[in-house]
């Protein structure tokens, strides 16, 4: 709970210096819900001429990625500005302010913004979320319901992994801000791929997505699960909370040895 009042008066804070610019603020949001409403009917588009894609309709994929949006949003409304912006601290030497801090660096950053532009994101995801739910006949269960949360969470916990791990690799190659989109950026990152069924990509990409940059676990095989989808291995299903465990671990070894590794830049 102190957190999250902590959180709540940064925020406070962190909205009151980007109102002062209110204009550029409203711009930024419209400009992203545009953005994001441009890509879901882009999506219609794609089903007004195909009934499905590797025999999922065009309801069960907007359920599938929006099931990822979500977790994947809320991600980003902690980590993404702190981690994108890490090669730019530690060249500058401001990374210094963090380390003086009396609370761990990556809580101070997570406290101190709040990434607002992900709102129009998260307002679609949830609007085509439940719309995706109202057309489909899930089976929902107290069995299915625990499942469905416990995957959600595990797939915000990967997404944060992934985001702290591109983050903390700029303690060594000090320029990673190309590292973070390439993996985190839902607009041409490898995250863009998990909006699909992965069984519509090669060999190597689903070996990727599923063992090396594990984002099918964020979305694909618990709704497969859930929509009683053929899954080559079925017990992937059952395998988002280790791989978020997996995950979790890996960040915190790599930003903490970063952390070690780090000398100021200085200036």
């Amino acid at each position: 709970m102190y957190l999250l009042r902590m959180y709540r008066h940064f925020v406070i804070i962190y909205m009151k210096g980007k109102l002062a610019y209110h204009f550029s603020l409203i711009f930024e949001l419209i400009a992203n819900t545009i953005q994001i409403g441009i890509y879901f009917a882009g999506f219609m588009v794609i089903f007004h001429n195909f009934n499905n894609i590797a025999g999922w309709s065009r309801d069960e994929i907007l359920f599938m990625f929006t099931t990822s949006w979500l977790a994947y949003s809320f991600s980003c409304f902690f980590f993404w500005s702190p981690m994108k912006d890490m090669g730019e601290l530690i060249r500058s030497g401001k990374f210094d302010l963090y380390m003086t801090r009396p609370i761990s660096p990556l809580l101070y950053m997570v406290l101190q913004q709040f990434q607002y532009t992900f709102i129009p994101r998260l307002a679609l995801s949830i609007f085509f979320w439940i719309y995706s739910m109202s057309k489909l006949s899930i089976n929902w269960t107290v069995e299915t319901v625990v499942f469905y949360v416990i995957s959600v969470i595990s797939a915000f916990i990967i997404f944060s992994s992934i985001t702290i791990f591109t983050g903390s690799v700029s303690f060594w190659a000090i320029k990673s801000e190309e590292i973070v989109a390439l993996l985190t950026n839902n607009n041409y990152g490898l995250k863009n791929y998990t909006d699909y069924p992965i069984p519509i990509y090669s060999k190597g990409i689903q070996l990727i997505l599923t063992f090396i940059i594990p984002y099918a676990f964020t979305g694909y095989y618990p709704v497969a699960r859930l929509l009683c989808k053929p899954i080559t291995y079925p017990v992937f299903a059952y395998l988002s909370p280790v791989i978020a465990a997996v995950t979790a671990v890996l960040a915190y070894i790599l930003w903490y040895n970063g952390l070690r590794h780090y000398e100021s830049a200085g200036s």
